[in-house]
């Protein structure tokens, strides 16, 4: 699964424990510790290709710091950003078995960020004979679930313009509240996240702008009017 091999390039960050994934909250001390010498530890630079599509999964992915992006590539290069995984998030799908098992998404590093890589023999062992580990599982699938659900009504139902404006604000209230006027996003990275081209995405950006809702500087959306853009949504 894993591709990238150098590891003496990314400078040491800010890292979560292990007690702050939420896929492993529900653990005891003991179970903790029996977990601890199963993961590796890596660190990816940014945009670095984490997992091929179609490759054989062998390695389940625990993000510690930084971001990485789930998705899926059409042959002529269009992308589907399926979710970004920040600290604490993992890849974890279902456990199968330890026999081979393949994914169809790619993962990418977004970030600079480091990662615990769990191999999926353990990962399968874990969660056949942990019960609150197959119970927080669930609630992780669940919530997958509810998101991709979210996606597809987006892409389907909503018009260009809302679907970029609900992004902006999405993302405005992921950051801290000393941060959240300004975003660092490129507009091919906006199109891949909302499923829109480029083009699609850099035409409305502008007319937002025309509207005073934001304005746009490089690589960055500034937001000038977070009420307007959320009675933009509700427009019928």
């Amino acid at each position: 699964m894993v591709l990238q091999k150098r590891e003496d390039v990314i400078p040491d960050f800010t890292k979560i424990q292990l007690t702050d994934v939420p896929l492993f909250q529900d653990l005891s001390a003991s179970e903790l510790r029996a977990v601890r010498p199963a993961l590796r530890e890596k660190a990816f630079c940014k945009d670095e290709i984490i997992h091929m599509a179609g490759n054989s999964c062998e390695t389940i992915l625990i993000v510690m710091s930084g971001q990485v992006k789930v998705f899926r590539s059409t042959p002529d290069g269009k992308e589907q950003v399926l979710e970004v995984l920040n600290p604490g998030d993992t890849c974890a799908c279902h456990p199968g078995s330890e026999e081979q098992w393949s994914c169809a998404n790619m993962s990418q590093a977004l970030t600079d960020c480091r990662v615990w890589l769990l191999a999926r023999r353990e990962y399968v062992r874990l969660v056949n004979t942990n019960h609150r580990l197959t119970h927080k599982l669930n609630r992780i699938f669940a919530e997958r679930l509810c998101r991709f659900s979210s996606l597809i009504e987006d892409i389907s139902l909503e018009n260009p313009e809302k679907r970029l404006a609900r992004f902006i604000l999405d993302m405005a209230q992921s950051l801290p509240s000393t941060k959240s006027e300004e975003l660092k996003f490129t507009h091919e990275e906006v199109a891949q996240r909302i499923g829109l081209v480029r083009e699609t995405v850099t035409r409305h950006l502008n007319k937002l702008k025309r509207l005073g809702l934001i304005d746009l500087k490089p690589s960055r959306i500034i937001i000038r009017d977070q009420k307007g853009l959320k009675k933009l949504i509700l427009v019928q």
